[in-house]
């Protein structure tokens, strides 16, 4: 008699997404506050996709309960990227803000940081590819006077400009045609 055997399959990764928040030259780091393991290590804000949830819709319900921001979701960073030995699949996008100021709701810190800060921080490992593709195209941006107020914990842009939602709410109200122009 042949023994019966049960091959067992590995699970499939499950996804998980994450939002490199930018203002100017700035991305937006969170420290993990739990479980004990991982508390201290910082990530970009995000989390896992619920069933039947987009990519996007899955970031922008998760920036909501973690950050308390409407953010626009942009394009992925960089390609798949494994993390929990194997049992996760992270995907880093872009966004950008759209309403609200960040807060550290399920997080123990937030910081802005720089280009050339964003080693001033122990990233998850999992993390560390999205941080150099980041670093490298927030980097190659023009430099220009946007600075990190470290005591406010703020990003500063000292240029004379209209206002940010200002700005926005003018490409909203712009013709296709015309948003290239602002």
């Amino acid at each position: 008699m042949s023994e019966a055997r049960s091959e067992e399959r590995p699970a499939e990764p499950r996804v998980v997404v994450a939002a490199a928040i930018r203002s100017g030259r700035a991305v937006l780091a969170a420290a993990r506050a739990y479980p004990p393991e991982l508390a201290g290590l910082w990530e970009f804000p995000g989390g896992k996709l619920e069933p039947g949830e987009t990519e996007p819709e899955a970031l922008r319900r998760e920036c909501r309960e973690e950050l308390g921001v409407e953010i626009a979701v942009g394009e992925r960073v960089i390609g798949d990227l494994a993390t929990g030995g194997g049992r996760f699949l992270l995907r880093v996008y872009y966004a950008d803000l759209e309403s609200g100021e960040p807060h550290a709701k399920e997080h123990a810190e937030l910081r802005w940081l720089l280009p050339e800060e964003i080693d001033s921080v122990p990233w998850l490992p999992g993390n560390r590819p999205a941080v150099e593709a980041i670093r490298e195209a927030l980097g190659a941006l023009e430099e220009g006077p946007d600075r990190v107020d470290h005591a406010a914990g703020l990003l500063v842009d000292d240029r004379e400009q209209p206002p940010l939602v200002e700005a926005r709410a003018r490409v909203r109200e712009a013709e296709p045609h015309d948003v290239a122009d602002l």
